[in-house]
């Protein structure tokens, strides 16, 4: 107690000493103070209170002050005598010295905080000099050797300021990498063995990064604050431009090898039976992953852990978008061959189908959360390969891609569904290969083609051209007027009606007003394309909507002067050109409307439930295909899609589309079989693939004039297979329309679109016996729509595209 109160009042004694005497110079000053601090350990040998009962951390306070005034008052670049001081005198490694002891008690504490406070505070680059470096680096190994040390605040405090420091300036990196020391053996027996001198550039990559290390030992601290900050400090560390760095971060460290494991732990403790929307509706990112145990019992068992992993594997993400390319790579190989090939594949593919279904489900919300290049680009490496040749038809691969399309054709619904939502979820990625694999490789030839079809049509084109040139423009316009007007009828009248004009300009105010200035859509199109042989020609072609039919409307229809033949050889032309307007000279390509038509018209008009119900939506659906198609183009922008067919020859080889389209059309055959949720995710999957801009794969799925070879399915075909049942089965039923109306209207709710649907596809509700059939006629009449919406965006957008 009387010391205490001694060294009280030498402190008041002090301070008043201090202000009757002379004002001091800033370095005398500064040289008193730390003279003050040297002092304390000369007169106080062997005495060990606490470093807070001293006047070091006030004289340490003081000489920051004093270096802060200093600092102020020079220019960038120019050290004042109180800087100067303390470099060539090495204040700071003698600092290091008592740091390292903590004597007294508390010491280091002090230390890290004068080295924190200097290395932030003072605006001059200081790691730059030997005598700063030197000791920071060394100040670097002393932190994290204690577990849940009394410094840990102070240390990753330290830690993240020089981490901080060294982002601002890249190649002071250098400066604290570290060659490593000789071990003792290879010093004892270098005697004997010959003396072998590596290249220099190696003996780089080999150095020691202790800074990262450091960051990894608190990044597994208790105390949440300081892991998150140490990790934090380790994406600085990861993200340096620097090669050798990178290197030495991934090479001599354990920063891979660390991270992967934590993976590992964490995926070990996940339940082994959870739902899977349960998976879906559980929010993880990195730094809030705050789960109580009470909430953790409240809503499904294993929550905590899930969120633990789901975090983590956030993290590991988004330090591999920022990492530098090298670390990034590294990180991501890491984890596929020490994570995903040894733990998610044997679970993949057990025999269990509790345990299939689960782990799918883990690997679905995975890819959710991965949006990283590489980390994506392993998980899609893992999921489906790397092969890009083209499939062959019954060859079969012991592959996890096989065996998942393999599954979705299973006895079991829940792994079905739970693997096309796997597939579903890939097809969201901005990946170019995952599309490439499965479907592109089988389609980029064009083998579906039947190329003897398209010369046919070739010469009839060339010919009619020639008779075309006798006519006038009005009788261009009768012609074609009469052509229309002979096409099958529109039952869908909404498909074609203002909503379209509507819909497409409300997201897309680019266009020319000329182009949607009409009622219909699709007259604008027509008209602005095809019709431009004579813009002042009196003779205009309207396409309007009475009663579920599309009407072509000539208001004059005088000048029909044209004879009889050249009005047969024009028939004949349109006829054969009919076979398919994406595959035809591109003046042809504007009949969009038939290929609108021929979506709409699949299912009898006695079977479509949305009039009655009064929620046809086709307005919101092509509001939802140019939102995802303009992000699907740009997604795929830099992946180069041709945008040309490729030459095609006149050979019958097998086609074979691939075993993931085999799949998909399979299941699409068996829509009226299947139950309600699969059909969803199957339309799903399709309405993904019908948005890529790839011409082959549109011409594929969305051409239903397109010359296949004999054999060959498309899908249109097989919505016609799917059409013609349910006219079968349903033709003599007498109340089938109120039943489909009552079956909407507990399906849909208020839905007015096939997306909204499936994202509340799984709410219960009491469905009867003989509901599953109804049920996929609403699905097959709502997709049909759909793809006419996609059809018709994907052409507004070609259109448009070539008027610029």
């Amino acid at each position: 107690m009387k010391k205490k109160m001694f060294s009280r009042f030498t402190s008041i004694l002090q301070h008043a000493v201090d202000a009757l005497a002379p004002q001091l110079s800033l370095q005398e000053e500064f040289v008193f103070h730390w003279k003050a601090v040297t002092s304390f350990f000369i007169d106080n040998k062997g005495e060990k209170q606490p470093v807070e009962q001293t006047s070091i951390p006030a004289h340490l306070e003081q000489m920051l002050v004093i270096l802060q005034q200093e600092d102020e008052q020079c220019e960038r670049g120019m050290y004042g005598p109180c800087l100067e001081y303390l470099l060539q005198h090495k204040l700071l490694e003698t600092l290091y010295s008592l740091g390292r002891s903590d004597y007294p008690p508390g010491m280091k504490q002090i230390v890290l905080s004068f080295f924190t406070k200097l290395l932030s505070r003072i605006k001059q680059p200081l790691l730059a000099h030997v005598s700063v470096y030197r000791a920071v680096q060394r100040l670097i190994k002393t932190c994290g050797e204690v577990k849940a040390g009394p410094t840990e605040i102070e240390e990753i405090q330290f830690l993240c300021t020089v981490c901080a420091k060294i982002k601002a300036d890249p190649y002071i990196v250098n400066f604290f990498l570290e060659m490593p020391k000789p071990s003792q053996n290879s010093s004892a027996s270098g005697t004997n063995a010959p003396i072998v001198q590596e290249p220099a550039a190696e003996n780089k990559l080999k150095q020691q990064f202790h800074l990262v290390n450091t960051l990894l030992n608190l990044s597994h601290s208790e105390d949440s604050r300081v892991a998150v900050k140490a990790c934090e400090g380790l994406i600085l560390c990861s993200s340096l431009p620097d090669p050798i760095a990178a290197h030495c971060m991934v090479n001599s460290t354990s920063f891979c090898e660390d991270f992967t494991q934590r993976l590992i732990d964490t995926y070990k403790k996940l339940p082994n039976d959870v739902n899977p929307m349960d998976l879906e509706n559980v929010q993880a990112k990195w730094g809030m992953e705050v789960v109580t145990k009470r909430e953790d019992d409240t809503t499904f068992v294993g929550k905590r852990h899930l969120v633990s992993f789901l975090s983590w594997l956030d993290y590991c993400d988004q330090l591999s978008a920022i990492a530098n390319p090298i670390v990034a790579e590294a990180l991501a190989r890491t984890i596929h061959q020490t994570f995903l090939v040894p733990y998610i594949l044997p679970d993949m593919l057990q025999i269990s189908e509790s345990g299939c279904i689960t782990t799918t489900a883990y690997m679905t919300r995975c890819l959710r959360t991965v949006c990283s290049e590489r980390m994506l680009s392993e998980l899609v490496l893992f999921l489906l390969g790397n092969d890009h040749h083209p499939e062959v038809h019954g060859e079969t691969k012991e592959c996890l891609r096989f065996r998942l399309i393999e599954r979705c054709n299973g006895v079991s619904e829940e792994v079905c569904l739970v693997t096309l939502q796997l597939f579903d979820t890939l097809l969201q990625k901005d990946d170019e290969h995952i599309l490439r694999n499965l479907v592109l490789r089988n389609l980029e030839q064009r083998n579906y083609f039947d190329a003897n079809a398209k010369r046919k049509s070739s010469i009839v084109v060339k010919d009619a051209e020639k008779t075309e040139e006798s006519l006038t423009s009005e009788n261009k316009e009768q012609h074609f007027a009469k052509d229309v007007s002979g096409s099958d009828s529109i039952s869908d009248a909404s498909a074609v009606t203002e909503s379209q004009n509507e819909a497409v300009s409300q997201t897309e105010n680019e266009a020319e007003p000329s182009e949607l200035k009409s009622v219909n859509g699709v007259e604008t199109v027509t008209k602005t394309e095809v019709l431009k042989v004579d813009e002042n020609s009196e003779n205009s072609v309207e396409i309007v909507s009475d009663k579920q039919n599309i009407k072509c409307q000539n208001e004059n229809e005088g000048s029909a002067s044209s004879t009889e033949t050249a009005g047969k050889m024009k028939d004949e032309k349109f006829e054969e050109i009919s076979l398919s307007p994406f595959s035809t000279p591109l003046h042809v390509k504007t009949e969009v409307h038939k290929i609108v038509n021929s979506f709409l018209t699949l299912l009898p008009e006695e079977l479509k439930s949305s009039y009655q119900t009064a929620d046809g939506g086709y307005d919101m659906y092509l509001k939802d295909a140019h939102k995802q198609y303009s992000a699907m183009v740009e997604s795929c922008k830099s992946w180069g899609y041709p945008q040309e067919f490729p030459e095609v020859r006149a050979t019958y080889s097998e086609f074979y589309e691939g075993s993931f389209l085999h799949m998909i059309l399979d299941k699409l055959s068996h829509l009226l079989d299947q139950s309600y949720q699969i059909n969803l995710q199957l339309t799903s999957v399709i309405s993904k693939l019908a948005l890529v801009p790839h011409v082959c794969l549109h011409e594929f799925l969305l051409d239903p004039y397109l010359p296949l070879k004999p054999g060959v399915r498309s899908l249109f075909s097989i919505f016609q297979k799917v059409s013609n049942e349910i006219k079968s089965q349903y033709a003599s039923e007498a109340d089938l329309s109120q039943k489909l109306i009552k079956v909407r209207r507990k399906l849909m709710g208020n839905c007015t679109t096939m997306q909204s649907v499936r994202e509340l596809a799984y709410r219960p509700y009491t469905r009867l016996d003989d509901e599953s059939r109804l049920e996929a006629i609403i699905v097959f009449e709502e997709f049909c729509k759909e793809l006419s919406a996609i059809v018709f965006v994907k052409h507004h957008a070609a259109v448009t595209e070539e008027r610029q």
